[in-house]
């Protein structure tokens, strides 16, 4: 019987270099993804300061009880305002603004709730403030929590991420009620308990202990309160009056505004040295002191555009309240993925080949005696001499 020709394996000196070149780029994307999808970091943040020149501007509308938004832009000494467009109507609606999670926070007023609304499909639910009365609303530095009270009222504080309950917080000493708090820097908080278009007072409220001190009484222009961090000055609107006032000089009111025929409710700042302010009666207001850094300076532009009828609040546009902005950790993350399962598909390549490799021979080819030389042949032959040890 024929002896089976010998087989051997193909020199393969290309393809272990290959496989080399091959594994190290797996190890390399590998760890690489690997890395990028472990230290992304948050896909989305709320910035302290991220000026801001055009975009979308949420408000809310207390008849209908609506949320609703519209396109701005502010360029050359112009505001362009857009169409306003209707998101969600929802039983009661005051005080604006955007959860960590992108939905909108709506006061609910003397329902006594909060509406998370989903800005995209208009969608939303009710929770329960554990107070009579939620207006305007706040979000603290650190995201973790919103506050919301009545004009003026009892004060609540709820849970954020995710958004839960609320309790209320018993404050005392110089007011045991509240409209908005605004939170500046070293841990200022200040409050106001004007109502919509009545006089008030301005303070300090420590929101561990409750305690309220009073820094002024009796002003017309006690009712909103946002923090500027490009000013790094508290802004307080109310009645037809803005007025500004330094933290590193509380008892001192640093600018003051008066724009005859508004009712002011609430104002959102840039972080460009502007502020849009939301007049009852129908106008957004924009203040633009980014030349002077006092809201009353005469060399100020002022402008006045119609946005809605019973209009209400607005949205902060920066910082806490303020929506969410993506960051490059989605992109990132996105790539770290991509990047592992290239690694995984390269490997799965390395060990197909080199199972291929293992298989892949041929026989060896024998060349007939009678075609061998013939010295060849004498070594072939049985009791040659060529084939003695």
């Amino acid at each position: 019987m024929a002896t089976p020709p010998a087989r051997r394996t193909i020199p393969g000196t290309a393809r272990r270099r290959a496989g080399a070149l091959v594994g190290a780029l797996v190890v390399v994307l590998g760890v690489g993804g690997a890395t990028a999808m472990a230290t992304a970091g948050p896909t989305t943040v709320v910035p302290s300061t991220a000026p801001i020149a055009a975009g979308t501007l949420y408000f809310t509308r207390f008849h209908p009880p609506s949320v609703n938004r519209v396109a701005f832009s502010y360029r050359d000494r112009h505001l362009h305002l857009a169409t306003p467009t209707e998101v969600a109507r929802v039983p009661g609606a005051d005080g604006i603004v955007t959860g960590p999670d992108g939905h909108l926070l709506l006061g609910g007023v003397h329902t006594g709730e909060i509406f998370s609304v989903d800005p995209s499909s208009g969608a939303f639910t009710a929770v329960a403030t554990g107070i009579a009365a939620a207006m305007h609303l706040s979000i603290s530095p650190d995201g973790r929590t919103l506050y919301t009270a009545g004009e003026p009222g009892t004060l609540a504080a709820l849970p954020l991420n995710p958004l839960g309950p609320g309790h209320e917080i018993p404050i005392h000493g110089a007011t045991d009620a509240v409209t908005a708090l605004a939170f500046g820097p070293n841990g200022q908080v200040l409050y106001t308990d004007s109502p919509p278009a009545g006089r008030g007072s301005i303070g300090l409220i420590d929101l561990a202990t409750g305690q309220t001190t009073l820094l002024f009484a009796n002003l017309t222009g006690a009712h909103g309160i946002v923090y500027d961090p490009w000013s790094r000055t508290y802004l307080v609107v109310g009645g037809d009056v803005a007025l500004q006032i330094s933290p590193d000089d509380l008892h001192h009111i640093e600018s003051e505004l008066a724009l005859p025929g508004n009712r002011f409710d609430q104002a959102a700042v840039t972080g460009r040295g502007q502020v849009l302010i939301a007049s009852n009666l129908g106008a957004l207001v924009l203040v633009d002191y980014s030349k002077t850094g006092r809201i009353g300076d005469t060399a100020d532009v002022v402008i006045s555009r119609n946005l809605a009828q019973n209009l209400d609040d607005v949205a902060p546009l920066i910082g806490p309240g303020a929506p969410p902005v993506p960051t490059g950790a989605a992109v990132r993350a996105d790539v770290g993925l991509a990047a592992v399962l290239v690694a995984l598909a390269l490997l799965v390549g390395v060990l197909v080949v080199a199972g291929r490799s293992r298989r892949r021979t041929k026989p060896k080819r024998h060349t007939p005696r009678r075609s061998l030389p013939r010295w060849d042949r004498r070594r072939r032959e049985p009791g040659s001499v060529f084939g003695r040890p």
